[in-house]
């Protein structure tokens, strides 16, 4: 028995044997060994047990690509027997019991359309017509997502299994679980298994993919997996005689209606011949700790549970009205739940080679084994991981109360209609910024924000939005665009740029380079030039190989070989591995963002109210913009950075934590008398779009280049090498496919949100990636990517929200403050 391996891949379930299918027969590799502690294709896991749904759309772009490439993987696979298909597409129905989840659904529509996918709006009629089982009266309509699908899990297994094994390129060894790994020099040199048969393979990679499972088997050598299961209930009625007729065996009979959820009541339906499978997710939660899970991943059928979901089950279905509860099959099966919701994939940051491949579904695995493979394979990913990525977690989501309490409440929303700025529900008051007291005694409504709790708003601001000069600039909303949202918001931005505003800024974390190497490190990570005099401050970019943008921050020269690189806390677990995996042992990377607290200064007063605290020269010839200098602020010193994310001249200020509260008090008390106003984050929002900055994440991320997304004035080509140059100018010397653009539209009741698609007459051509109000230009803002032949000024578009179309101008980028006279000011 061979005993050595180019990677070995644990867990054989749909996600193990997709990353096998990939290496292999996508991408040439051989010598891909996978193991799985119970027999193979039928495993222990949920692939065996799931009724094999691919819902292929949902709100998350991410996961809607990767269930269409899903789904469509599916398509070419051969069926392990003569008694089942391995795939039926058959699209899927998402049901609407109410208004609300009818206007969610249209929205959701949109969101496809716009991402180049096919759904409609069903009527009930046109809905029975497709699934006659149904009572159109229980409904008022659907959606009907074309490449939605439903399979058999463990025959997708087994022909994955078998086309990766075709010439000999992998194995699979069924009753081989695994032990541990061995590691040499931070790097895995072999997997240690539990049958004698098989013993150590040598290998030079490891892919965890054994889902519910996994969080144990690598929590043994420090490598943290949040992920929880959660039994949820699946039954099957004894054969139906009204639906005596349909049981004829043959394979296209099997399901040969669409996949239904009935997502207001959290149940979901799909035929077996003359039977009705039911799922309910209906029930109290039931996790199950990874170190719990035993052998397989099914439980028995817990009928208490059960009683409140056949009633709605009667509502919907009414042949079943006559039927007592009793099924032919029934069981509680698990499913993994990440703390977000999201997979859970990527390389471990102090053990080179140990890949995870975890939190996926049926649905998403052979786009999370497509990404993986790619990852392993090229160093890079069509699609952006920032969701996906194993270190996105802050250190608080590891913790066991953390991923318990927050899961708990995933399951239980599983399928609630979830608002784009609704803010996680709980648990909250996680992490406090040093400013914490200070923004409830201003009353402020709080959003959480990498687990911090950072303001929204303040509703000790509530009187200016009846300000005279406010008043009419504020366009009210209603219904959806008013959820998560204040006019406090607009009165707020609006005194940021008529005096002076004032921010917590503790989302900004500091990633600090220090040592010999720091200088050619730095400047090996960015596209823009950070050498020069101590006090510079560059904004810049971090690429991809493929050119795609990595992260844009801003970094500051402090002198002595040593930078401060200034990253948002959201990505920072994702950054710090980046850099720390690139650095040398001339270099010291650290993490300093607890050190210190931050606050934005900006408006056109922000001069006049720092220099009432400070002693520092704050002209423009000895503080000229993009620079940062150490200055004292009443008792504390602190490093002012000359930069703004809002459009105005102002400070970015950082402080060390034990100084924050005198320092905010310092400069409340200063810009008492010159109209310094406190201003949350939906403030910051409006004011960024006006000024039009980028949000990395939303509006560029990895699947774009800087030349497309704006951002190339930072590219300096000829500076030397940096990662992702060649890629960047290749780029530059072609004509770009797509280009972010700003539009405007007057209909202040488009208060988008992103995602919702951009027309050119009746044809797509974008989505929206971010919008908001601008209160001080007196439009709705959005930004979308657009082909070059239409990001013309003037051009007239047209946005789609809610089923609505409204019309939309290609307007100047940006709409404020074009030639930065305001930030600029002397």
């Amino acid at each position: 028995m061979d005993t050595r391996a180019r990677v070995v891949i644990v867990g054989g379930g749909i996600v193990g044997a997709a990353v096998a299918y990939h290496l292999t027969v996508i991408h040439g590799w051989r010598d891909v060994v996978l193991i799985d502690k119970g027999p193979l294709p039928y495993n222990d896991g949920s692939t065996s047990h799931a009724p094999g749904g691919v819902v292929a759309v949902g709100h998350n772009k991410l996961l809607t690509d990767m269930a269409h490439y899903s789904s469509d993987l599916y398509a070419t696979l051969d069926p392990i027997d003569d008694e089942h298909l391995v795939y039926q597409r058959l699209g899927g129905i998402e049901l609407a019991r109410t208004d609300p989840r009818l206007a969610d659904l249209v929205r959701l529509h949109g969101e496809c359309s716009g991402w180049g996918y096919s759904t409609r709006i069903l009527s009930p009629a046109e809905t029975v017509e497709m699934i006659p089982f149904l009572d159109p009266s229980a409904f008022v309509g659907s959606l009907f997502a074309d490449a939605s699908a439903i399979v058999r899990g463990y025959h997708v297994v087994g022909d994955l299994l078998a086309k990766a094994a075709t010439g000999g390129a992998m194995t699979w060894y069924p009753g081989t679980p695994f032990v541990g790994i061995e590691i040499v020099d931070g790097a895995v040199s072999a997997v240690v298994t539990g049958n004698p048969e098989v013993g150590t393979i040598e290998c030079e990679s490891v892919v965890m993919a054994a889902n519910i499972w996994s969080p144990a088997l690598t929590e043994q050598f420090g490598l943290r997996i949040p992920l929880m299961a959660f039994e949820h209930q699946y039954a099957i009625t004894p054969p139906l005689p009204e639906w005596e007729h349909l049981a004829t065996g043959a394979l296209a009979d099997e399901a040969s209606y669409p996949l239904l959820r009935d997502v207001d009541t959290a149940m979901y339906y799909r035929k077996h011949w003359d039977r009705l499978g039911i799922g309910s997710y209906a029930h109290a939660p039931r996790p199950v700790r990874s170190a719990d899970v035993g052998k397989t991943a099914m439980r028995d059928f817990t009928p208490g549970d059960f009683a409140d979901p056949w009633k709605t089950a009667l509502e919907l279905v009414p042949v079943l009205r006559d039927k007592e509860p009793v099924f032919e099959k029934a069981y509680n099966g698990m499913f993994a739940f990440s703390v977000d919701g999201m997979p859970i994939i990527g390389e471990s940051a102090h053990i080179r080679g140990l890949w995870s491949a975890n939190a996926a579904w049926i649905t998403h695995a052979g786009g999370v084994a497509k990404s993986v493979a790619e990852w392993m394979v090229d160093g890079d990913t069509e699609w952006d991981m920032r969701s996906c990525h194993l270190y996105r977690f802050p250190e608080h989501a590891l913790t066991e109360a953390y991923v318990g309490a927050v899961t708990r409440k995933n399951y239980r929303e599983i399928y609630d209609i979830v608002h784009p700025k609704q803010p996680i529900t709980e648990p909250r008051n996680v992490r406090l910024t040093a400013f914490h007291a200070r923004h409830v005694e201003a009353r402020a409504v709080f959003t959480a924000f990498a687990g911090l709790e950072l303001p929204n708003w303040y509703e000790s601001n509530s009187a200016l939005v009846d300000v005279a000069d406010n008043r009419d600039r504020i366009p009210r909303r209603s219904g959806w665009g008013a959820a998560y949202w204040s006019p406090i918001q607009g009165a707020e931005h609006l005194a940021m740029r008529q005096a002076a505003g004032m921010m917590d800024l503790t989302g900004l974390s500091i990633i600090e380079v220090d040592g010999p190497g720091a200088v050619a490190l730095v400047d090996r990570l960015c596209t823009n030039r950070v050498d020069g005099p101590v006090g510079r401050v560059a904004y810049t970019c971090w690429l991809t190989e493929r050119g795609g943008v990595k992260r844009d921050l801003t970094v500051a020269n402090m002198g002595a070989d040593r930078y401060w690189m200034f990253v948002g806390e959201g990505t920072l677990p994702i950054d710090l591995a980046w850099v720390r995996g690139l650095s040398g042992a001339d270099v010291s990377v650290r993490d300093i963002s607890g050190a210190y607290s931050a606050v934005g200064l900006w408006g056109p007063g922000a001069r006049d109210i720092l220099a009432g605290v400070t002693n520092a020269d704050l002209s423009d010839a000895a503080f000229p913009y993009f620079t940062g200098r150490w200055i004292d602020v009443g008792m504390a010193r602190c490093y002012a950075m000359r930069i703004s994310y809002v459009g105005e001249l102002g400070w970015e200020i950082h402080i060390p934590v034990d100084s924050s509260l005198e320092v905010w008090d310092a400069l409340n008390d200063a810009g008492e008398g010159r109209g310094l106003v406190l201003c949350g984050l939906g403030a910051m929002d409006s004011l960024r779009l006006e000024k039009g900055y980028r949000l990395w994440g939303v509006d560029v991320h990895t699947e774009y280049d800087p030349y497309e997304a704006g951002l190339g004035w930072t590219v300096k080509l000829g500076k030397g090498d940096f990662i992702g140059r060649d890629a960047a100018a290749a780029a530059h010397g072609r004509p770009a496919q797509k280009v972010l653009s700003c539009l405007t539209l007057t209909d202040p009741r488009a208060t988008l949100m992103g995602y919702e698609p951009v027309l050119d007459g009746e044809r797509v051509v974008g989505h929206v990636t971010s919008s908001n109000f601008g209160y001080s230009v007196g439009l709705q803002i959005a930004y979308a990517y657009l082909p070059p032949s239409l990001a013309v000024q003037g051009k007239g578009l047209a946005i789609e929200y809610f089923g609505e179309r409204y019309d939309a101008t290609v307007a100047h980028d940006p709409l404020w403050d074009p030639d930065m006279s305001r930030m600029r000011s002397a």
